[in-house]
């Protein structure tokens, strides 16, 4: 007969070495993400093509934002108030223009702002490659023509549907111009000349070079059948980043990419969203230039769907975790926390959670901290692909706007505003548990330094 306290002994063992398993586990993942994904993520953040273009896509962010405020104007959600503008001046027309304007030139502005901080980044004239960027954009854009032979430039392509092209001539401008500059194939002035000048002339040489060079890519393009850039672009790389940036499995990655880079420490933005927000401008480009024709909106996935409803409170969507801090915590310093930073989290700045708390490199809250934001899209998908709540119209809003307002004037409608308010309660069930655990934790350590401290001060005396 086997012997039963052998038994709970072997139980005990079993279970000790489960756990010590599991910690390791634990250990081997904390490391694996902190001393080699968080450096590689630094790395690719601070490359100087991904910085040029999300410095320069930042550039075109006045411009896409004014357009927003005169999208909403002329497209809010009030029968009455379209048809007053419509009936009073044809203001609807008006605002149209103004939007057609700004937002209208999203990629005009980001192939200056992208080679202007590329050329800037070799140490070299940044405003002359911009221009010169500029040059090359509209160079390669298709005309149209009027019936009277008059040639017009399409606001549709020097907006969203160009900005791909808008990013590659950028690079490639800024890389020629600064070629000929550092091995100082320009036209040198004497000394006396004004700088501006100077630079002026330093930009004679390669700016043919580069007008020349896609004036011939742009013939060759015509001859073969192709027609432009744009729809060669357009085959090459918009179609395969399309389905990723446009579906939700694709979403689903990009989303997984950037809370896990910023669980590590490293800005999940500056390095995912610098190839995907590009994507997501372009897609609620789309949406608008369809609001203001009267069609069907064409985009579930656009930059206001990832910014108000899925990374709701910041990274990681942590407005739900902001909540527990503001109305259950336990321990002083998170009660304090919680007081903290309660108001920047409704404004979808969360720096004092994440390295306060802290959620960064924090084994209890990896799995909300990675799969919120991730579910966050789901619902949002789903509820807008079953028509329970409307697409996003296209206005970009700041991603610093609250909740409810911001799920009101993104879709036009008060379904996006209860939506958000679900999101926010979903968030809040996903850390609650994890965020208890910690807490207490939290609290009994506190608890255990102040009987310490008494201790101390009761020996002495």
């Amino acid at each position: 007969m086997k012997n039963p306290i052998h038994n709970i002994s072997q139980t005990k063992s079993s279970l000790m070495n489960n756990k010590q398993r599991i910690k390791m586990a634990r250990n081997t993942m904390m490391d694996f993400l902190s001393n080699k994904l968080a450096p590689f993520g630094e790395k690719v953040a601070a490359q100087r093509h991904l910085k040029a273009l999300r410095e320069g896509v930042l550039m075109a962010m006045p411009l896409v934002l004014i357009g927003s405020i005169f999208t909403l104007i002329g497209s809010f959600p009030i029968e009455a108030w379209t048809k007053w503008l419509h009936t009073h001046g044809e203001l609807d027309a008006l605002l149209s223009t103004m939007a057609n304007n700004s937002f209208g030139l999203i990629g005009l502005a980001t192939a200056f702002g992208i080679s202007y901080r590329l050329a800037e980044s070799y140490k070299t004239d940044g405003p002359s490659a911009g221009v010169l960027a500029i040059g090359a954009f509209l160079l390669v854009t298709p005309p149209i023509a009027s019936k009277e032979g008059a040639n017009g430039i399409p606001y549709g392509l020097i907006g969203g549907k160009g900005l791909f092209t808008a990013i590659v001539i950028a690079f490639i401008t800024a890389e020629i111009y600064r070629q000929f500059i550092q091995r100082k194939f320009t036209i040198k002035m004497p000394k006396s000349v004004p700088e501006a000048v100077g630079h002026s002339f330093a930009a004679l040489v390669p700016g043919t070079v580069i007008i020349v060079l896609f004036a011939i890519v742009t013939k060759v393009l015509q001859v073969t059948g192709i027609g432009s850039l744009n729809n060669l672009l357009a085959i090459i790389v918009g179609t395969p980043l399309a389905l990723i940036g446009a579906t939700l499995p694709g979403t689903f990655v990009a989303v997984l990419l950037n809370s896990v880079f910023w669980f590590c420490g490293v800005n999940g933005g500056q390095v995912v969203g610098s190839v995907m927000n590009p994507i997501w401008l372009q897609q609620a480009d789309a949406n608008r230039i369809a609001l203001q024709a009267g069609h069907a909106l064409p985009n579930i996935i656009t930059a206001p769907f990832m910014d108000l409803f899925v990374y709701m409170g910041g990274g990681g969507a942590t407005i739900g975790l902001a909540l527990c801090l503001l109305f259950f915590s336990r321990s002083r310093e998170y009660k304090t926390l919680g007081r903290i930073s309660g108001i920047p989290a409704l404004f979808n700045i969360n720096t004092a959670i994440l390295f306060s708390f802290p959620t960064v490199l924090n084994p209890i809250m990896i799995f909300p901290f990675i799969f919120t934001p991730i579910i966050n899209a789901v619902v949002t998908y789903g509820a807008m692909a079953t028509g329970l709540v409307p697409y996003t119209t296209g206005v970009a809003l700041p991603w610093t706007t609250p909740p409810i307002i911001g799920g009101f004037l993104a879709t036009g409608s008060w379904q996006g505003a209860v939506l958000q308010a679900l999101l926010v309660v979903l968030s809040f069930i996903i850390y609650f548990p994890f965020f208890k655990a910690a807490d207490a934790a939290h609290s009994k350590a506190e608890k255990d330094l102040m009987d310490s401290k008494n201790s101390a001060t009761s020996k002495e005396d």
